[in-house]
């Protein structure tokens, strides 16, 4: 039995098996992933059981997913200036998402407000996951920081945010 041992190079570059992506270079020469930054968190909604918040590597936008719409988001949240670390969905209050990021900041996004009837408001009939995709929403409230902030979770039943950063860690009340 003969076996086989020239390998093409066009065959490695697409063995299932590798663990190392194949790299391409744009314009500049600068080497860069062919596909999107992988997804670093993900939170669902205690509430509203269709609805997850992500977020990629290095990337400053959190997404709002609505499970029975694959494909795209449901809302863009842009409100950090730099790459977010953490979010958590309130467990006390509908709609209400906290976020985290290395621009020593924690916002909270209140999705439910009627004001911009983005998710929840009287444009929506009151309904979440009713609205045009791809719909952009800024934060609610915003707590600063005096480090990055690394992690953030919310009480059970106080409605109260532990956010951790540096060597601390705060109680805030929203």
């Amino acid at each position: 039995m003969t076996i086989d041992t020239d390998i093409s190079s066009s065959a490695q570059l697409t063995d299932p098996l590798s663990t190392s992506p194949t790299r391409s270079s744009n314009a500049s020469g600068v080497s860069a992933l062919p596909f999107p930054p992988p997804l670093l968190r993900i939170a669902a909604s205690p509430h509203d059981a269709h609805l997850l918040a992500t977020f990629s590597q290095d990337s400053n936008i959190i997404r709002v997913l609505d499970v029975r719409q694959p494909g795209q988001a449901l809302l863009e949240l842009k409100g950090h200036s730099a790459s977010v670390n953490c979010i958590d969905w309130s467990n006390t209050q509908r709609g209400v998402l906290a976020s985290g990021a290395d621009d020593c900041c924690v916002l909270l996004w209140d999705l439910m407000s009627s004001s911009t009837g983005v998710v929840g408001g009287a444009a929506t009939g009151g309904v979440p996951g009713q609205t045009n995709a791809g719909q952009e929403r800024g934060p609610s409230a915003v707590w600063e920081s005096s480090f990055e902030v690394s992690n953030l979770s919310w009480a059970p039943t106080l409605g109260t945010l532990g956010v951790c950063g540096g060597k601390c860690l705060w109680g805030v009340q929203l």
